[in-house]
């Protein structure tokens, strides 16, 4: 077991096509990771938060299940698109962190 006080969390867009999104599983392994219990500290984690706005319930969650909780998918992600919203929920996501608790907000840092 690895202790991970910090993690960094990064938000990027990736254009792909479908038969990509399977594939992130084997990017994780080649940066380190290693599987452990659901929720335990690791190197990397990669999470698809939207897929062109899909709703999947199969062996892929869209959009992410948690994501509409997590000032740290939210905040990144409205930097890059203030217009995006919950595909499901149909929530734009300045609502959605709007949403949040005043401590949530208040803890995101920037580095």
């Amino acid at each position: 077991y690895i202790n991970f006080p910090y993690s960094h969390n990064k938000c990027i867009f990736v254009f792909l096509n479908s038969s990509m999104t399977y594939n992130f599983k084997q990017i994780e392994k080649k940066l380190g990771r290693i599987k452990t219990k659901k929720n335990d500290p690791r190197v990397i984690d990669i999470d698809i938060i939207d897929f062109n706005r899909l709703i999947l319930k199969e062996k892929l969650n869209l959009p992410h299940k948690m994501m509409h909780k997590r000032n740290f998918v939210l905040f990144p992600l409205f930097e890059i698109e203030k217009d995006w919203f919950h595909p499901s929920l149909k929530i734009k996501i300045k609502d959605l962190i709007l949403s949040l608790s005043n401590k949530e907000i208040s803890s995101i840092k920037q580095i």
